[in-house]
């Protein structure tokens, strides 16, 4: 009768809905408790999914969840390919699920459509739902349709909903005995708490009058962290006292992992209360890592101790999947390596960036560097001849034996800086072909020349957002910025352009006077904390994700908000010349695009934001002036030199589409110079908008610059200022920005809580 009845199921089974929707993703979101939905990560098309293994998600007409199936291209694929902390637990190769009233009910089936348990030994799983539509229960079954244990001694699970963001739940197993969330991890009562997505943000351990609880290792709560791809990178645990505890069945006061583009997990480990790597008691391992290959299939896993040396287990340092090539589904062998590499390869690149110059090369460097700079029209207006030359002798005294490049830049850089013009510049162009995993992993922000971080990219979870950075390698911040300030080129040694372009640029000027290292050493306190913590980051692939962010921010873009009326338009810089792809007619194009939808949508307000453009092509300042004065102003000077460059004297306002009768903003920062610091000066004199923000870096007046041949031997470019060009407004002060009508800066504490305070005075107005 069993058996009948097994046939009917399955029976049931291929009358389910066809897919209305589907979704293809490379993995799904981690699931604590089979509470939570099944959601994917990192999202992919359908023309991408079929090259990658990949989770696809069919939705019925009602847009619930019908089918979940893990493949490459067509074929069914095990999951186990896709790695850790992937929400795979308690699924299978395909699994079908199915829905009445007030059941949902998931059947899996292995790479060959049969049926299979799950991955917690589960034949079905029945979901209850209450009359408002929400999951109330779960219980398992075996394949005679009796009630079983998961893999975890539960058969029921059951949630009461707190409000619309907690639930709380309790297990049992077969025998009607309450047990824990895990065999090994002792919460007993959990409330489960939600962001409005449905990502698990807390697991809290209560009583029945959801006082929290301390577990039996004196944890109360596991805090969860996620990025913006939705994947777990950190949690933490704390006592009912909500307090930073070790404990756990890890042993350890949380952890984090690390991902690469792709969503794969390319790092797991635990830490202790500093941040720092701490053996977990379960797995005997500070963390594992894993390789994946084009595909997403996991190739290779090995763990290592705190001290980041490969680890043996069971005889085992590392396992290795190896799959044919020609047919990636067929897995053709598992090795084992059971050897520890007697010594760390030497690395090629750290090794080329640290190669030595002979003394007489840099000699040559030097003296070519030096006639460069005579070439300045002004060589000596911002420092005297005679403080020049003291410099000059005092660096030489430095070239001693043979020097890397980068010591080289620490003795030439303070003499090119000395000159106080912006666009007299040397430049250590190996940064920018030097892998980013090299780099130093921060995005730092300086205030009050004190150094704090304002992302979470270093490989320790207590250096949040904020946390005050106090020696990186054994130097301090302070010295630190003191030092890059000597190295930086400003316009007459504009303070304001010092810190703006550090907060942009801190890595190029650091590693270019610092160079690069295998690991970091990073002293800092928290945010809001006087606790003082040392850790340590070796270089590691993929470089975080942060770093191609910083890249990959896009030049120009507008956004409309609608709410407000306002339309702002952020230009990065303006480097849009007559070659490239992204050239001066394509700036013109969009800027033209840009001022028509504003005036199609009737757009009160205009702001331009302007922050970190450090200047560019002045054809781009030209174009939008035009559009926003309604009578033909002078520019340039109008003098032999600015006709000779073919400099525009006077600018023509837009008949089409012009905007100059509008509300109309600037958005300024200490970064803001050149070009960029001319066109505001403009604006200013001309009463064109309202300049809002900090005193920029560079005023009306600049000495634009020319490339110049790089230094024969060590290959540092140069770039030299020519004769000064101004713009036409009364005489200004050289070593000051152009102030804006509206003072206000940007602080770390609105970083911090997201705020932009010069946006939000515009939308208030």
């Amino acid at each position: 009768m069993k058996h009948f009845l097994l046939s009917i199921v399955f029976l049931s089974f291929s009358l389910v809905s066809e897919a209305q929707t589907t979704g293809y993703f490379k993995h799904l979101v981690f699931r604590e408790t089979p509470y939570s939905e099944i959601k994917g990560r990192i999202p992919l098309t359908e023309e991408e999914a079929q090259n990658v293994n990949h989770f696809k998600l069919s939705y019925d007409l009602s847009n619930r969840l019908i089918r979940i199936e893990y493949l490459y291209k067509e074929i069914r694929i095990d999951l186990n390919r896709s790695g850790i902390l992937d929400g795979k637990r308690a699924l299978a190769p395909k699994t079908e699920i199915t829905y009445t009233t007030d059941t949902e009910t998931r059947m899996f089936f292995d790479i060959d459509g049969k049926p299979t348990t799950n991955g917690m030994g589960v034949f079905k799983e029945v979901y209850s739902y209450n009359k408002k539509g929400k999951r109330i229960g779960l219980k398992f079954f075996d394949k005679n349709d009796e009630p079983i244990n998961n893999s975890w001694n539960i058969f029921e699970y059951t949630w009461k909903h707190i409000d619309n963001n907690s639930v709380f739940e309790t297990r049992k197993n077969v025998g009607g005995a309450d047990v824990s969330m895990r065999p090994y991890y002792k919460f007993y009562n959990v409330l489960y708490k939600f962001d409005d997505d449905g990502l698990l943000l807390s697991m809290n351990n209560v009583d029945s009058k959801l006082k929290l609880l301390n577990d039996e290792t004196g944890i109360a709560i596991d805090k969860a962290t996620y990025d913006k791809n939705n994947n777990l990178v950190s949690f933490k645990f704390f006592n009912a006292e909500n307090k930073p505890v070790v404990g756990s069945f890890l042993g350890s006061a949380g952890g984090f992992a690390t991902y690469d583009k792709n969503g794969n997990c390319l790092k797991y480990a635990t830490v202790d209360l500093d941040g720092n790597l701490k053996m977990s008691t379960r797995s005997n391992d500070a963390y594992s890592k894993y390789t994946f290959d084009s595909i997403g299939n996991l190739i290779e896993r090995s763990s290592y101790d705190t001290n980041n040396k490969i680890l043996k287990k069971r005889d085992v340092t590392s396992v290795k999947y190896v799959y044919e090539t020609e047919n990636p589904v067929q897995l053709l062998k598992t090795e084992l390596y059971h050897t520890i590499p007697n010594k760390t390869a030497k690395d090629s690149i750290l090794e080329s960036l640290n190669k030595k110059t002979e003394k007489d090369k840099l000699v040559e460097d030097f003296n070519q560097l030096l006639e460069t700079l005579k070439e300045h029209p002004a060589q000596f207006e911002f420092i005297d001849k005679t403080a020049y030359e003291k410099l000059v002798n005092y660096q030489r005294e430095k070239i001693k034996d043979s020097m890397t490049v980068t010591e080289f830049y620490q003795v030439t850089s303070p003499i090119v800086a000395s000159l106080g013009c912006l666009h007299t510049r040397i430049v250590d162009t190996r940064f920018f072909r030097t892998p980013q995993k090299y780099w130093l992993p921060l995005i730092v922000w300086f205030e009050d020349e004190k150094m704090y971080a304002i992302n979470n990219c270093v490989e320790n979870i207590e250096m949040n957002a904020g946390s005050e950075i106090l020696e990186i390698n054994g130097v301090s911040s302070n010295e630190i910025f003191k030092i890059l300030k000597t190295t930086i080129s400003a316009d007459a040694y504009n303070q304001s352009f010092y810190r703006g372009d550090l907060n942009v640029n801190f890595l190029y000027y650091y590693h270019s006077y610092y160079g690069f290292d295998s690991e970091y050493r990073i002293k800092f306190k928290p945010y809001n904390s006087e606790k003082i913590i040392t850790t340590s980051f070796l270089i590691d692939e993929p470089a975080p994700a942060y770093k191609e962010e910083i890249n990959n921010k896009p030049i120009l873009g507008i956004d409309i908000n609608k709410e407000n009326r306002t339309a702002i338009i952020k230009i990065k810089n303006f480097n849009f010349f007559p070659r490239g792809r992204q050239n001066i007619d394509y700036f013109k194009e969009t800027i033209d695009a840009y001022m028509k939808q504003i005036k199609d949508e009737n757009i009160p307000k205009v702001a331009f934001d302007l922050r970190g453009n450090r200047g560019g092509n002045p054809e781009c300042t030209n174009h939008i002036l035009s559009y926003i004065t309604n009578t033909e102003i002078d520019f340039y000077e109008d003098n032999e030199l600015n006709k000779s460059r073919d400099r525009t004297i006077s600018v023509t306002p837009k008949s089409d589409n012009n905007i100059s009768g509008k509300n109309i903003f600037i958005l300024t920062d200490g970064r803001c110079a050149s070009a960029t610091a001319q066109m505001l000066a403009v604006i200013k004199h001309n009463q064109l908008a309202t300049i809002i923000g900090e005193e920029t870096g560079g005023t009306y007046s600049t000495h634009p610059g020319r490339g110049v041949t790089a230094l024969k031997n060590t290959k540092l470019g140069l770039q030299i200022g020519t004769e000064r060009e101004s713009v036409n407004v009364p005489n200004l002060e050289l070593d000051k920005g152009i102030i804006p009508h509206k003072e206000i800066e940007l602080k770390l504490s609105d970083i911090i809580n997201g705020e932009d305070p010069l946006l939000n005075y515009i939308l208030k107005q």
